[in-house]
């Protein structure tokens, strides 16, 4: 046989902080006690303070409590109610220590252990949640969200904050219920205030509700309160208690009583209600731009074209990646560091798969080049977001030093953004416990930003142990923003390493990738900044650098044509005097570029090539094209967040933004392309066409674009479609 409740109704009980909601709250369960229900009172605010008047001088365990000890599993409803007045069950969902942890996260912990309770609960014929209603956090929503409670009662007074936030509670219950009808009315807790009835009056008018009663302001409740008991035990015969009673009757009539919908009033509309005066609405501002190397708001929306696949996104440019991923993999670049991943154990596993894809296919190609990153995660569980990590992130730093780390990196994900971990103050106070250097890299998972953004955080963070006062040592630079991911980062320093060794220039440190302690803190020697790449981001990584060393940046970036490999040698040349030794650098290579241009020109001259990319500035791609003779009739631009307008494109040329696939399958059919290059796979059953890829991070050096030439034009002298894929 399927159980039946008995519950009659479950009652939600909101208002502002300090309106006497608690107050108010207890004596109606008082009252229903005393008409002879079974009652379940639920205090939801992390004060404990809505069941005391019910249970005298007993002390009451909350629910966070009973979580703190490690209670887990399922729970007896024994463990957690206390019996009070009359009969009334007691339970308190409590919270963490004041400025520690996420109250909001210790209602919804609260709430998982009631949903143990269910059966029990259904004995009870009235259950009501005292919820604090002046914060709008998704845990104390808790009651609307998911439909705990039937009917919502709000308390207020006629002040204006009070007012404010009974209209808050009935936005947040618009957005769950819509048009749905649970609102009981408002109970007018009165302060004594003058013209208060009037307002609280108008209020109810304005946003379509009855006022179920008014408490007047009293000197009974402080004294009940001092008992501590409730004002319809201690005093059952003044006018105050025969007012509960009378509500107590309202909610239990056999008719029942009707509910309303939530009908909020817009904040100009509740200033003049309650002021008595128009309200200008303030025009809308923009918000400033963002800081360099994040991917924040923009002014316009992005609007990828038709058949993109991609929605757009009003106003905002989407994150790519975190924050918090992107400092841990700048970061764990430092051999002999440690990083403490602050957060959930998922986080720092999702990073930590990213930093061993990338390790495996260095120590392919450069054995023995580097040990495995280091990443230390916190393991953040519930527990820890109700009550804080800090204690957490004390034992993951302390099992650093004892692996015998140095210097300790924190980087915090964004559950100890939400919480407030104090991971600044941990950072000092762990430094002098353990006699290390901790750091902490408060980027709070998305708080900071997008996974470049996390880069640049790390960056600067690492600048940190730069050792100040150095003087500078001629011929010596600091190599900045290498993409420590791509496959090839470790060929692309070595080709840029010979070409310094053959200046005469030394290398003091890569900043950031496969470094040490030692050579960052010896950054500040170098004279010369060399950024790898002329993206936003490492523009902001070589700033952070020569704000800290005094170096100056070097205006080019690692070349990957053999022209800007010509200016980039002569540049530093000309800076350090080794013209000669430039020189005889370039007319070793030229000889056998030239070579390899001729080769591959006499095959690859006069065809046609259509280019399609979402990645960065594609330039080289167009010399090396144009240098072996082919013709490039289009090139489409997808929405990308990199910078990509090609710089003097050649003539007949022409670009495209808000490119799209199904415009390259339009392309496709009209020119009739030898071959398609593309960042994007194409699908080879709308396009029966040669394609190559172009990488988003291309090699570097005299050969760096002829490398990739070569695989393009390999691929010209296969044949149009491979037949295994007729078969997908």
């Amino acid at each position: 046989m399927t159980h039946q409740p008995r519950t009659k109704a479950k009652i939600a009980i909101y208002g502002k902080g300090g309106i006497g909601k608690s107050t108010i709250a207890a004596n109606i369960s008082a009252a229903l006690a005393d008409a002879g229900f079974s009652v379940l009172h639920i205090g939801c605010d992390p004060k404990r303070d809505s069941t005391r008047a019910l249970l005298g001088d007993l002390q009451q365990v909350t629910v966070t409590e009973y979580l703190r000890g490690g209670a887990g599993g399922r729970y007896a409803p024994g463990d957690l109610i206390e019996v009070g007045y009359k009969g009334v069950a007691c339970i308190e969902a409590g919270g963490p220590e004041p400025g520690i942890g996420c109250a909001g996260r210790g209602i919804l912990s609260t709430f998982e252990v009631l949903d143990q309770f269910e059966n029990d609960m259904s004995r009870f014929a009235y259950v009501l949640y005292d919820v604090l209603g002046d914060v709008v956090c998704g845990g104390f929503a808790v009651p609307l969200r998911h439909g705990y409670a039937d009917t919502v009662l709000i308390v207020t007074s006629g002040e204006y904050l009070s007012l404010y936030a009974a209209n808050n509670i009935l936005r947040g219950i618009r957005n769950f219920d819509g048009d749905r009808k649970r609102i009981g009315g408002i109970i007018y807790n009165s302060r004594g205030g003058a013209e208060e009835d009037e307002q609280v009056g108008r209020f109810a008018k304005a946003v379509h509700l009855p006022v179920l009663v008014k408490i007047p302001r009293s000197e009974l409740f402080h004294k009940a309160e001092r008992v501590p008991g409730t004002l319809i035990g201690e005093y059952p015969d003044s006018e105050e208690a025969a007012l509960f009673r009378g509500l107590a009757a309202h909610l239990t009539g056999d008719g029942g009583f009707p509910r309303y919908r939530a009908r909020p009033l817009e904040a100009p509309e509740l200033e003049a209600l309650i002021s008595g005066r128009n309200v200008k609405t303030p025009p809308p501002r923009r918000a400033p731009a963002p800081p360099p190397g994040s991917r924040g708001f923009i002014e316009e929306p992005l609007r990828p074209g038709p058949g993109s696949g991609h929605p757009p996104y009003p106003g905002r440019e989407p994150l790519f990646g975190c924050a918090f991923s992107g400092a841990v993999v700048a970061l764990s670049q430092i051999r002999d560091v440690a990083v403490v991943a602050h957060g959930p154990s998922n986080c720092a596993h999702i990073v930590s798969q990213l930093l061993t894809s990338s390790y495996n296919r260095d120590i392919q190609k450069n054995p023995g080049r580097r040990p495995m990153p280091s990443v230390i995660p916190t393991r953040m569980d519930e527990h820890a977001v109700v009550f804080g990590g800090e204690e957490a992130l004390a034992a993951s730093v302390q099992n650093a030093a004892l692996a015998g780390y140095r210097t300790v990196f924190i980087v915090s994900t964004c559950v100890p953004g939400l919480t407030g971990d104090d991971i600044a103050g941990c950072a000092r106070d762990l430094s002098a416990k353990y006699s290390i250097r901790a750091i902490a890299v408060p980027v709070d998972g998305v708080g900071e930003g997008d996974f470049s953004a996390g880069t640049t955080a790390g960056y600067r963070a690492a600048s940190s142990l730069i050792a100040p006062g150095v003087r500078g040592r001629p011929r010596s630079v600091i190599i900045a923003g290498e993409k420590t991911l791509a496959n090839n980062t470790s060929a692309n320093f070595d080709e840029i390493a010979a070409y310094l060794s053959a200046l005469d220039i030394r290398v003091v440190c890569r900043f950031l990738a496969n470094t040490s302690v030692g050579e960052v803190e010896s950054a500040g020697e170098a004279d010369l900044i060399l950024p790898a790449s002329s993206d936003v981001q490492t523009r902001a990584q070589a700033e952070i650098l020569s704000a800290k060393t005094r170096a100056e940046i070097f205006p080019l970036p690692f070349p990957h044509t053999f022209r800007a490999c010509e200016d980039w040698v002569r540049g530093l040349a000309e800076r350090y005097g080794a013209r000669k030794e430039a020189e005889a650098l370039i007319r070793r290579h030229r000889v056998i570029y030239r070579g390899e241009i001729d080769r591959i020109g006499r095959a690859v001259a006069g065809k046609k090539v259509i280019i399609s990319s979402s990645g960065p500035d594609i330039s080289w791609v167009l010399d090396i094209l144009t240098e072996c003779g082919m013709e490039v009739p289009r090139v489409g631009l997808f929405g990308s967040p990199y910078p990509q307008a090609p710089h003097d494109p050649p003539t007949g040329v022409s670009v495209t933004t808000g490119y799209s696939p199904d415009r390259l399958y339009a392309d496709i059919a009209d020119i009739r392309p030898d071959q398609v290059l593309t960042t994007i796979w194409p699908d080879p059953k709308k396009a029966k066409v040669r394609w190559g890829v172009i990488p988003f991070c291309p090699n570097a050096g005299f050969f760096g674009s002829l490398s990739s030439m070569r695989q393009w034009a390999g691929i010209l002298a296969g044949p149009v479609s491979e037949g295994w894929r007729d078969d997908l």
